[in-house]
């Protein structure tokens, strides 16, 4: 008897254990699957009206998802994008050569704007030389978003927004 409510109690302790993680993944799928809804090419224009490209592919077996933005032969900058939970984080491989790191808050279901804040930088030369220091995210609709960043340099923000069409 007492072998049977001990396998009974473990039952329940399990069942319980992958409903809590079913949960937490969904919610985390939440985020991420909505980024997802990006993959493919995109034209922007910067504050300037420079033209630019980004491509968003998922790379990993799905698990990130890789943005290459080019705004000339020789200025290209990739954004890595990662699920960590409920949160969504971001490494930016700038064309400075530093590799700033932001992660959003807990991400809720239906969300369309992710505000992406610094979390640590590598490879910066001194404290007070230039990097990206925050990113807000925002899809408009299914062919169009913006990304607004924020450079710090010499403690001082400059946010520039730039706006996507997906190319047909």
């Amino acid at each position: 008897m007492r072998k049977a409510i001990c396998m009974i109690a473990v039952g329940a302790i399990a069942v319980g254990l992958f409903a809590g993680r079913a949960g937490s993944q969904s919610k985390t799928a939440s985020g991420f699957d909505r980024l997802k809804t990006l993959v493919g090419e995109w034209q922007g224009t910067s504050p300037k009206g420079e033209v630019f490209t980004s491509t968003i592919r998922p790379v990993s077996n799905g698990t990130a998802l890789e943005e290459t933005f080019q705004n000339s032969e020789d200025n290209q900058m990739v954004t890595l994008y990662t699920p960590d939970g409920d949160r969504l984080l971001i490494t930016h491989y700038c064309s400075t050569g530093n590799q700033p790191r932001m992660q959003t808050v807990p991400v809720k279901a239906g969300q369309k704007e992710f505000a992406f804040s610094f979390a640590g930088v590598s490879n910066l030369k001194s404290p007070a030389a230039g990097h990206m220091q925050n990113m807000t995210l925002q899809i408009v609709d299914d062919d169009h978003f913006t990304e607004q960043w924020t450079w710090r340099e010499n403690g001082k923000d400059q946010t520039e927004t730039f706006r996507f069409a997906r190319k047909k």
